[in-house]
């Protein structure tokens, strides 16, 4: 704005001069050439608008995505695992609902450690959103422990009867107990029936399982019940398990079929026992210390994307179960059903 000033007042001097000196210069040749300055002085001024307008705007967006917060979000399984699946939508949903405020990175298959590791990294905020199964927070936070007691759901429909409700799995996620360990739920996701499956050994009950090494998680109640059904129960990571079953290290494991087969224990563990001792769940898990960064708005858009991302889950997980029982079946596994007397 400055220097189109300087030059319409150049222009108008110069123009001056030449009326005073130069009389045979006609005032229409004057005025001429005092218009052509000021025409050249607004077209420079109004470039010199436009390159600041720019300017402006580009510094604007600039500033508008540095200022945007990102959240990283850990899981120890892979990246096409139905859990995953819903953590990449609740990523996408939490930018599209915070307008681009919130972007959530996701790290799969344990780049951010196991789960427990994960779960001691959130309480200080070295990470802020975690995937993790009730039994290693429940080592955390003991209420979760609750839910983990085998054979206490009569199918999905009572499971998630309890987990939706305010009493139950809402008062979990939100307890003073979570917040005391700088934690603070959002919502579960579905992790099916929990069964048995072994390299060689045929097993129809407890008794079968006398001697047998079993590998269970990182939970007090589940090496329990392991020990009460006779087997000797060893926690290991889930990164170690293929390798543990390869060698004979362990006898036998239990999870999800989903799990089981994007692990690819079939290879080394074909022999499934359908006992359904629990119907676990996965927890999404934010850290306190990004939540207290947070504003009321920006909390209450994380919490719709984990909710809707919840309800996203159960939907693929149902499909999920319903598609591995039939690629354990193809791929020569033998899935065994125990009567309830066994």
């Amino acid at each position: 704005m400055r220097k189109g000033i300087a030059a319409l007042l150049a222009a108008a001097m110069s123009a001056s001069r030449l009326a005073g000196c130069g009389g045979s210069q006609t005032e229409e040749t004057t005025a001429a050439q005092t218009e052509a300055a000021q025409t050249e002085a607004a077209e420079t001024e109004a470039a010199e608008s436009e390159a600041a307008e720019t300017e402006a705007a580009e510094t604007e967006a600039a500033a508008d995505n540095g200022d945007a917060m990102v959240l990283r979000l850990a899981s120890n399984h892979t990246e096409d695992f139905v859990t995953s699946l819903a953590c990449i939508r609740f990523a996408e949903l939490v930018e599209e609902k915070t307008g681009g405020q919130i972007k959530v990175e996701c790290y799969f298959n344990a780049v951010l450690g196991e789960e427990k590791a994960t779960i001691e990294q959130a309480q200080f905020g070295g990470i802020d959103l975690v995937r993790v199964n009730v039994s290693p927070l429940a080592e955390f936070v003991d209420d979760y422990n609750a839910i983990l007691f085998p054979y206490i759901f009569e199918s999905s429909e009572h499971f998630w009867k309890a987990m939706d409700s305010e009493e139950v799995g809402k008062a979990m996620l939100h307890s003073q107990a979570m917040l005391d360990n700088n934690l603070y739920g959002l919502c579960f996701y579905d992790n099916g029936t929990r069964n048995f499956f072994f390299s060689e050994a045929d097993v129809h009950g407890p008794a079968d399982l006398e001697g047998l090494t079993v590998r269970v998680q990182e939970s007090s109640l589940m090496l329990g019940m392991v020990e009460a059904m006779g087997a000797n129960p060893t926690a290991m990571a889930a990164s170690e398990l293929y390798s543990a079953l390869q060698t004979g290290v362990i006898d036998g494991a239990e999870n999800n079929l989903p799990w089981y087969l994007s692990m690819s224990l079939n290879e080394v563990a074909p022999k499934i026992v359908m006992d359904e001792h629990n119907r676990s769940a996965d927890v999404l898990v934010i850290s306190k210390a990004t939540m207290d960064k947070l504003t009321d708005e920006q909390m209450q858009a994380i919490q719709e994307a984990a909710d809707e991302s919840s309800l996203y889950q159960r939907e693929l997980w149902t499909q999920s179960e319903e598609e591995s029982i039939a690629e354990c079946e193809e791929k020569g596994c033998t899935i065994y059903t125990p009567t309830d007397e066994e």
